[in-house]
């Protein structure tokens, strides 16, 4: 829960001259007196909404790991042949400059390195970033949000099972 509460206070705006924080429409800190310009005003708040975003991406209610699998899956023009970036019980994140529409279903294809067959889901593009985007301390690269449908029992049997390898 802490870890939760501290990124929270984070997504505040803070003065980036005596770095207390500040209402997210100030025009002036109450603390330094310090007032801000336009593009000091537009920079406060373009950190404010990617904290924000980034607080969101972190209540999922599985855990995702950062792992490199090859996955196939049907895009409008062909059959995409490619690799996801994380994995988790609820999806699956997958970095392309071509993302699917949101609301998109679709079988994916994701071949496991654990020997067995490939795993076919049904999925649904949850959510799409279309550029790159750089929030503080990190770049997230532009993909698309893939929630799984209906994994079965032995999918969810196999993925746990690099969970807990890429954990431990």
């Amino acid at each position: 829960m802490k870890n939760s509460q501290n990124k929270k206070k984070s997504s505040k705006p803070a003065c980036p001259y005596c770095t207390k924080e500040i209402a997210a429409d100030a025009i002036q800190c109450p603390w330094c007196g310090t007032s801000y310009g336009s593009q000091t005003l537009k920079l406060l708040k373009s950190f404010v909404r990617e904290s924000s975003l980034e607080v969101k991406k972190e209540r999922r209610n599985d855990d995702r790991v950062p792992r490199k699998f090859k996955i196939a899956y049907p895009s409008p023009q062909a059959l995409i042949n490619s690799y996801l970036s994380n994995i988790s019980l609820g999806g699956v994140f997958i970095k392309t400059k071509h993302p699917l529409d949101p609301g998109t279903r679709f079988i994916l294809k994701i071949f496991l390195p654990d020997g067995g067959k490939e795993l076919e889901v049904n999925c649904e593009v949850a959510w799409i970033r279309t550029e790159e985007k750089e929030i503080p301390k990190k770049k997230l690269p532009p993909g698309m949000g893939i929630k799984f449908l209906d994994l079965s029992p032995e999918g969810k049997k196999r993925i746990n099972q690099i969970l807990r390898q890429t954990k431990g």
